[in-house]
Parts: C-alpha cells; structure tokens; sequence
C-alpha cells in the first residue's frame, strides 16, 4: 500500500472523447492544415538555448504571419525575442485569452547520450526527438494550429476577445528576459483576462483502483525561489599540516551538514490536498482513507515522504545544496574564507523570514552567516473559476473519461508573473505523458509523441470554442 501511496505523490510532483462542437466553432474544413510533426521538426532543428532565442523565433513568428495571424514583436534582441501571434492586433484592445509558450531551451549536454543528434528534429519511431521538443516547442505548435482554425472565422466576425500565443525568451534562465518585460512594459497592450502557460500534464498508474484511468493536473499553484549563502571568514591561515580549532571551511561544511540532515516539516498544502481528496474519491479501502486524510497520514509516513526527493518536494520547504567554495590557494594553506550556496524552494504559506529563523537557528553554533542572495516574492493562486472549469471540459471533451484535478508546481515557471498583476493563469500541456518521456526533458533523448500532438490541438481548439460560446465573460 507505501508504495501506491508514494505514486500519489509522484504524481503531484511531476505535474501535465465525445463532446458536440459549440455552434460558434473554429473553421475546419477539408482543407489541408500544416503537419504538426514537421513544423515541431522545424522548430526544434532551430538550436535556442537561453540567450539564443531570436532564430527560432523569427522562424515562428514568420509561420505565424504566414497563417493569417497578427504578429507584434515586443523586443527583437538574440537572447530576448518576445512576439504575440494574434487572431486581431494587439492595438484594438480587446480582452486577451493568452496562450503562453517560451522560446529557449536547456542546454542539450554530451552529444553522445543522444539516440539522435540533440538538434536534429528527428522523425522516427512515432516521436519528434530533439532539445526543445517537450519543453516547450511542441505546446507552442499546439497552441498556433489551433489558433489558426480560427483566423476565418475572425476575420467574418467581430468576436468579443482577442486569442494570443505569447513566445517568451529566458524562461528557463528566470524570466527576465521574457516574461517581467512583458509584465513590466507591455501588459496593458497585451491585456490578459487570462494565461494558459506550462506546469501539468496527464498520467495514468496513479488511481490504484482504476490505473487506466488518466488524470490531469493543471497547475494554480507554486513554490517561491529563495537562494541562500552560508559563509564563513574565519582568521585562521596557516598551514594544513596545524588544523586549527575552527576555520572557514571546516565551519561551512559543519553548517552544510547540519541544513543537509535536518528534518523538514511535512506541510500539506491546500492545493495538494484538494487534489488528492478528489483521487481518493476514486480509490477503494484503506488507499480511500488515506488519500482522504492525507493531514493526519503524511506525518506517519515522514521517512519516506522526506526520502523521496519528489515526494519531499511537494510537502516540505526545500533546501538543495548547489555550489561549495573556498578561496583559490595552495593546498596546504588553510583558506581565508567559504561559502555554501543553498537552492532553496518554498512552499506558498511559508513566511520567508520564519524560514530564515529557522535556517539561522541551524547554524548558530557554526561560525557562519546566513545572507539571501535571491527572493521572489510569494505568488498567489489561481482560483479554480471559469476559465479553470473551461480547460477542465476541454480536456475531457478529447480524453473522455478523466480525472482532472488542481495541483502546484514544486518549481517556478512564467505564470507566477501574470498572477502577481491579479491575472489567473493555469499550467498545463494538454497530453497524456509517460515517465519515461517526463524523464527526458532537461535530459537526453527528449522526444514528443507525434499523435499527442493532434489530441493537443484538438484540446485547444476546444477550449477556444467554449470561450466563444461563454461571452458573458467579456
């Protein structure tokens, strides 16, 4: 029963057919629309690591043009290229549905742990295999061929919203040269009512008593940055060979180990019990009842729970050792000064200055200090209101008989810039992902299953046609 239990938990962590159409709906026909798989292919063989986006952007943003979309460069610049593709310009000011996709891409890493070359946009096997190609290129072609359904149908009407995607440069290096500059300097040409970004996904294993049955989870929700430097200046030089009483790099690593073996507390937030209440409905016997007190369980279980790095990660306030140093000497001089550097990932309740106590309480019998480095500030969560409700029957209209649940994501990612300006935005890639394929991004070997992209488009096209039909919202 642990281990299901911890596969709840996984879930949380990783987190990403039937209905009639509406009668104002996209404008399909028989004509021939472009294939997914070879733009994705195209996409991908454009390398955009972070700080190299305006390539692959252009390429993009010319497709767009070339669709029948309006396209507004907001900065032209090689590492920040930031576009909208529109179905009406972005000057007559009408309420903005926000697709919102980012450009750049990890670095790929050693070639050689490749099946295929990192940028190549391979077509083999049924994937589209490439840097990029999960994160976050395929979710940008998914969002603009399903816009592009609807250019037709916006040039005969005047709807009463606006459809953007929104390209992004630097989301995988924070943001800032993406995503703030539009918050910062463009939002009110933009002008959201709502953004669909990144953050969830759909899995199967995770219902023990139906594990064929896919669940959603579509992020509201998400932990805080909070970069930490342990440091030490202890005047102790002299040489190796007479170790001293205490010095800077025996004090930082006694510090660092003392952070390291900690236990943290286990917090179940509101969002991650909501989603697992909404599971245990599903479940049977003794998985029910735990799922469905999941604050009274978890603690009983806190070895696992803080064993587990993705389990951990969901339920307690996070600390990862990123970087140890000393200053350059001779290695049998005793260095000047130290330094720990500390990761750190906040759950949305924690106060950030309780947690500093907490840190420096740790540390205090070390010759230490405890400085931050970097703090974002805490994001709020996106209600679960009409535009949450719409993606959920979007979903479900194209996947049928799912579960689709609220979940936060354990790291950062551009749609805590829209919800800090009061603006919902809801994270999802609108497919079903196996581990395996989850596993591959930021990794080698990372690939995009060609039919899920057809099921993506399907689901936006979905969630457009809902809106349309909805415009007491607007």
């Amino acid at each position: 029963m642990l281990n299901r239990l911890l596969s709840v938990f996984f879930f949380i962590a990783f987190l990403t057919c039937g209905a009639a159409l509406n009668p104002l709906q996209s404008s399909l026909s028989d004509q021939d629309w472009p294939d997914p798989a070879l733009l994705l292919s195209e996409y991908v063989q454009i390398p955009s690591v972070s700080g190299e986006e305006k390539e692959a952007g252009e390429f993009f943003a010319q497709f767009c043009r070339d669709n029948g979309l309006h396209v507004h460069v907001f900065t032209d610049e090689k590492d920040s290229y930031n576009f909208t593709a529109s179905l009406y310009p972005l000057e007559m000011q009408k309420p903005n549905i926000v697709l919102l996709t980012h450009i750049d891409v990890v670095p790929a890493g050693d070639p050689k742990g490749w099946t295929y070359p990192p940028f190549s946009g391979k077509i083999s096997d049924g994937m589209v295999w490439g840097r990029g190609a999960i994160d976050n290129k395929a979710m940008g072609v998914m969002q603009v061929l399903a816009m592009i359904r609807f250019v037709e149908l916006a040039a005969e009407q005047d709807l009463p919203f606006n459809v953007s995607m929104l390209a992004v440069s630097g989301e995988e290096t924070g943001g800032d040269k993406g995503a703030r500059i539009i918050v910062d300097e463009f939002l009110d040409l933009l002008n959201p009512i709502v953004v669909y970004g990144e953050g969830g996904a759909g899995v199967t294993g995770l219902i023990g008593a139906r594990p064929e049955k896919p669940v959603f989870g579509i992020g509201v929700a998400q932990k805080r940055v909070l970069w930490l430097e342990i440091e030490s200046s202890v005047t102790a030089s002299g040489h190796g060979s007479v170790p001293r009483a205490q010095y800077s790099t025996r004090e930082v690593v006694k510090a660092t180990n003392a952070l390291l073996e900690a236990k943290p507390k286990i917090t179940i937030s509101p969002t991650v019990e909501e989603a697992l209440l909404m599971v245990s409905q599903h479940e049977r016997g003794i998985r029910k009842r735990v799922t469905q007190n999941i604050g009274f369980y978890a603690p009983l279980f806190g070895r696992f729970v803080r064993r587990d790095p993705l389990i951990s990660s969901m339920l307690t306030n996070t600390m990862s050792l990123t970087s140890l140093t000393s200053t350059e000497g001779a290695y049998n001089v005793i260095p000047n000064r130290a330094r720990a550097v500390f990761d750190c990932r906040l759950l949305p309740e924690t106060d950030e200055e309780v947690f500093l106590g907490h840190v420096r309480r740790i540390v205090a019998p070390y010759e230490v200090t405890v400085n931050v480095m970097r703090s974002s500030p805490s994001t709020p969560t996106s209600e679960q209101g009409h535009f949450y409700k719409a993606m959920e029957a979007s979903i479900q209209d194209v996947f049928g008989d799912v579960l689709v649940v609220p979940f936060m994501f354990v790291a950062v990612n551009d749609n805590r810039f829209f919800r800090r300006k009061g603006i919902p935005a809801y994270g999802i890639l609108p497919s079903l992902m196996e581990e395996e394929l989850m596993e591959s991004i930021h990794h080698f070997d990372e690939r995009f299953p060609i039919d899920r992209l057809d099921q993506g488009i399907d689901v936006y096209v979905r969630l457009i046609e809902r809106l349309l039909n909805e415009q007491k919202y607007f």
